[in-house]
Parts: structure tokens; sequence; C-alpha cells
């Protein structure tokens, strides 16, 4: 990172701005995230846009000061963007892993509708998990098959290994090392 950014950043200090007397703040939180796939500059960039989002929103009479206000927006805009921007392949964001340091967008704004993802985007990400979960299904033997689709409730109500040995004529050990088994299998292929 380039020194003449925090001498920038040092004289605003007691700027009347929020956001060029917070740049400090920005950079704080920023480090929190590095190495999650985005660089320094692309996260203080992005907790910079939730500087300006707090700025807009915040009410002096909320009842907390501004810089927790746009702290919480701050990470919030720099979790959202290592969502969207930081992988080759996009990652809905309820399936991913990054840890949350305060609260969610949709928490400080209430006008927030969830996922800005679109509905195309999603079922084809159903149709590729199914095809990926169909592709496994078919390196088993046909009894694996039945009986993990069983346990797991692919194609049918999930099931009991007890209920599953029943209706198969098998015993319930038969059923657990089927299963291990498959899943030794799937994961191994």
């Amino acid at each position: 990172m380039n020194t003449t950014l925090y001498k920038d950043i040092a004289k605003n200090i007691n700027s009347a701005d929020p956001v060029l007397s917070n740049m400090r703040l920005v950079v704080h939180l920023a480090k929190k995230y590095q190495g999650m796939g985005l660089t320094l500059e692309d996260l203080i960039h992005e907790g910079t846009i939730g500087l300006c989002t707090a700025r807009d929103k915040w009410k002096k009479d909320g009842g907390s000061k501004f810089s927790s206000y746009a702290a919480a927006w701050i990470k919030a805009t720099i979790r959202q963007a290592l969502n969207n921007k930081s992988r080759t392949i996009r990652v809905p964001a309820h399936k991913t892993h990054i840890p949350e340091i305060g609260p969610k967008v949709s928490q400080l704004d209430p006008s927030y509708q969830g996922s800005y993802e679109s509905n195309i985007e999603s079922s084809h990400d159903e149709l590729h998990l199914k095809h990926k979960v169909e592709q496994m299904l078919n390196r088993l033997k046909p009894k694996q098959q039945q009986i993990v689709k069983m346990k797991f409730g692919i194609d049918c109500n999930e099931m009991k290994t007890s209920e599953i040995a029943k209706e198969l004529n098998l015993t319930v050990q038969s059923v657990n090392g089927n299963i291990r088994q498959a899943l030794h299998i799937m994961k191994n292929s």
C-alpha cells in the first residue's frame, strides 16, 4: 500500500466531512478482511462506498455515534464485495463463510429486499447441483443408489435407516454399510 494514501488520510482527520474524517476507520476495517480474495486497495474502495452510504442514511438523533453506524455499513459492503467479486464463479451469499463482524445490510436498511441474484441464476444453480448429484449417484451400484436416495430424500421423502431396512428386507447394519460404502465412493470420485 502506498504511504501517500496514509498521509492524505492523516491530513483529513479533523475534516468536517464525515467521509474524509473516517477514512482511517475504513482502512482499519479493510485490513481485517485482507487475504480473502480482494486486494487491500479494493477493500478500502468498497469500505469507502459503505462509508458514503452510512453518511447518506445516518440520522443524528438515531442514538448511535456516526463511527459505530458507519463501521456496520463498511463491514457489510466489504463482505458483500467479497461475496460478489472475489471468486471466479459467483457463489450465493448464503452459501459462503465470510466472517460476520457486525450486522447485515438488511438490518441496516429495511428497504433492502435480499439478494440481487436473479431467479434465472438461482434456477441454473439448482439444475447444476442436481446434475452433479446425479453424476455422483451414477457411480454407485443400483442398490446403493436406492438406499442413498431414500436416506437423503432425493426424489422421495427422507427415511430413517430402520425404515429403509424394513422396506428393502435388509438388516440395519447392511443399510449402514451400503451408505458408508456409497459415501466413500462419492467422496473419492
